[in-house]
Protein backbone atom coordinates (compact mmCIF):
# COMPACT_ATOMS: atom_id res chain seq x y z
CA UNK A 1 0.00 0.00 0.00
CA UNK A 2 1.25 3.41 -1.10
CA UNK A 3 1.75 5.99 1.49
CA UNK A 4 0.58 9.66 1.95
CA UNK A 5 3.53 12.09 3.06
CA UNK A 6 2.51 14.98 5.25
CA UNK A 7 4.31 18.35 5.56
CA UNK A 8 5.07 19.85 8.73
CA UNK A 9 2.37 22.62 8.52
CA UNK A 10 -0.68 19.63 8.73
CA UNK A 11 1.57 18.94 12.16
CA UNK A 12 1.80 22.42 13.29
CA UNK A 13 -1.38 23.37 12.72
CA UNK A 14 -3.13 20.72 15.20
CA UNK A 15 -0.49 21.68 18.05
CA UNK A 16 -0.61 25.10 17.61
CA UNK A 17 -3.21 26.67 15.38
CA UNK A 18 -6.11 24.35 17.04
CA UNK A 19 -9.10 28.05 16.67
CA UNK A 20 -7.70 28.16 13.17
CA UNK A 21 -10.88 28.15 10.50
CA UNK A 22 -9.22 24.66 8.54
CA UNK A 23 -8.64 23.02 12.12
CA UNK A 24 -11.93 20.93 11.72
CA UNK A 25 -10.56 19.65 8.82
CA UNK A 26 -7.06 19.00 9.58
CA UNK A 27 -8.03 17.43 12.63
CA UNK A 28 -10.09 14.65 10.92
CA UNK A 29 -7.32 14.19 8.51
CA UNK A 30 -4.87 13.40 11.26
CA UNK A 31 -7.46 11.15 13.25
CA UNK A 32 -7.85 9.26 9.88
CA UNK A 33 -3.77 9.09 9.91
CA UNK A 34 -3.71 7.90 13.87
CA UNK A 35 -6.69 5.40 12.78
CA UNK A 36 -4.22 3.73 10.26
CA UNK A 37 -7.43 4.63 7.37
CA UNK A 38 -4.70 6.58 5.96
CA UNK A 39 -0.92 5.66 6.38
CA UNK A 40 1.61 7.86 6.03
CA UNK A 41 5.29 9.12 6.17
CA UNK A 42 6.96 12.39 6.86
CA UNK A 43 10.58 13.26 7.14
CA UNK A 44 12.94 13.99 10.03
CA UNK A 45 13.23 17.60 8.51
CA UNK A 46 9.63 17.76 9.10
CA UNK A 47 10.01 16.52 12.26
CA UNK A 48 12.56 18.80 13.16
CA UNK A 49 10.75 22.11 11.95
CA UNK A 50 7.59 21.60 13.92
CA UNK A 51 9.89 21.09 16.78
CA UNK A 52 11.99 24.12 15.93
CA UNK A 53 8.70 26.22 15.50
CA UNK A 54 7.08 24.91 19.05
CA UNK A 55 10.48 25.73 20.54
CA UNK A 56 9.66 29.45 21.31
CA UNK A 57 6.62 28.23 23.37
CA UNK A 58 8.02 24.23 24.87
CA UNK A 59 9.82 24.16 27.75
CA UNK A 60 12.73 21.73 27.27
CA UNK A 61 11.16 18.89 28.79
CA UNK A 62 8.28 19.12 26.53
CA UNK A 63 10.21 19.93 23.35
CA UNK A 64 12.22 16.79 24.04
CA UNK A 65 8.89 14.77 24.60
CA UNK A 66 7.45 16.03 21.34
CA UNK A 67 10.46 14.63 19.20
CA UNK A 68 10.75 11.36 20.83
CA UNK A 69 6.82 10.34 20.65
CA UNK A 70 6.37 12.31 17.69
CA UNK A 71 5.41 9.37 15.38
CA UNK A 72 3.53 7.38 17.96
CA UNK A 73 1.19 10.57 19.06
CA UNK A 74 0.58 11.34 14.90
CA UNK A 75 0.74 8.20 13.56
CA UNK A 76 3.68 8.68 11.03
CA UNK A 77 6.90 6.79 10.23
CA UNK A 78 9.21 9.11 9.62
CA UNK A 79 11.62 9.37 6.80
CA UNK A 80 15.55 9.50 7.01
CA UNK A 81 17.53 9.69 3.81
CA UNK A 82 20.74 7.47 5.03
CA UNK A 83 23.48 5.93 3.24
CA UNK A 84 24.28 1.94 3.31
CA UNK A 85 25.76 2.43 6.54
CA UNK A 86 22.81 4.56 8.00
CA UNK A 87 24.39 7.74 7.87
CA UNK A 88 22.07 10.87 7.09
CA UNK A 89 22.88 11.34 3.25
CA UNK A 90 22.31 15.19 2.67
CA UNK A 91 22.88 15.71 -1.56
CA UNK A 92 23.18 19.12 -1.52
CA UNK A 93 23.71 19.06 -5.31
CA UNK A 94 19.88 17.78 -5.33
CA UNK A 95 19.01 20.01 -2.87
CA UNK A 96 20.11 23.42 -4.68
CA UNK A 97 18.30 21.77 -7.77
CA UNK A 98 15.41 22.08 -5.80
CA UNK A 99 16.48 25.54 -4.92
CA UNK A 100 16.38 26.19 -8.06
CA UNK A 101 13.14 25.44 -8.73
CA UNK A 102 12.15 28.52 -6.43
CA UNK A 103 12.17 26.59 -2.78
CA UNK A 104 12.89 27.43 0.26
CA UNK A 105 15.72 26.23 2.20
CA UNK A 106 13.46 23.63 4.58
CA UNK A 107 10.65 22.90 1.46
CA UNK A 108 14.05 21.66 -0.57
CA UNK A 109 15.42 19.18 1.78
CA UNK A 110 11.55 18.10 2.35
CA UNK A 111 11.31 17.86 -1.30
CA UNK A 112 14.41 15.73 -1.37
CA UNK A 113 12.95 13.14 0.68
CA UNK A 114 9.94 13.10 -1.16
CA UNK A 115 12.23 12.20 -4.37
CA UNK A 116 13.97 9.98 -2.87
CA UNK A 117 11.03 7.93 -1.44
CA UNK A 118 8.95 8.87 -4.16
CA UNK A 119 8.52 4.94 -5.21
CA UNK A 120 6.80 4.31 -1.81
CA UNK A 121 4.54 7.59 -1.68
CA UNK A 122 0.94 8.04 -3.32
CA UNK A 123 0.35 11.82 -2.67
CA UNK A 124 2.06 14.68 -0.56
CA UNK A 125 -0.48 16.47 1.90
CA UNK A 126 0.33 20.00 2.52
CA UNK A 127 -1.34 23.13 3.76
CA UNK A 128 1.06 24.83 1.68
CA UNK A 129 0.55 22.17 -1.37
CA UNK A 130 1.26 25.05 -3.99
CA UNK A 131 4.90 24.87 -2.77
CA UNK A 132 5.35 21.51 -4.13
CA UNK A 133 2.95 21.51 -7.18
CA UNK A 134 5.31 21.66 -10.58
CA UNK A 135 8.24 20.90 -8.34
CA UNK A 136 7.75 16.92 -7.87
CA UNK A 137 6.65 14.23 -9.57
CA UNK A 138 4.04 13.20 -6.77
CA UNK A 139 0.21 14.50 -6.67
CA UNK A 140 0.09 17.14 -3.81
CA UNK A 141 -2.89 17.91 -2.17
CA UNK A 142 -4.20 19.86 0.99
CA UNK A 143 -5.85 18.05 3.78
CA UNK A 144 -9.16 19.50 2.34
CA UNK A 145 -8.63 18.60 -1.63
CA UNK A 146 -7.30 15.20 -0.39
CA UNK A 147 -10.56 13.92 1.09
CA UNK A 148 -12.50 16.12 -2.37
CA UNK A 149 -10.37 14.38 -4.87
CA UNK A 150 -11.92 11.21 -5.75
CA UNK A 151 -8.98 9.93 -8.12
CA UNK A 152 -6.52 8.77 -5.25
Amino acid sequence: MKKVFIDSDVFTRDLRYKRDEKAIINSDFLQKVKSGKIKAYTSIFNVLEVCGILSYNLPEEELLKLYSEFCAYFGVKVLFPADSVGNLDYDIASIMKQMMSKQSLGDSQISYVINRFQNELSCVVSWNAKHFKEKLTLPCYTPENYFNDRRR
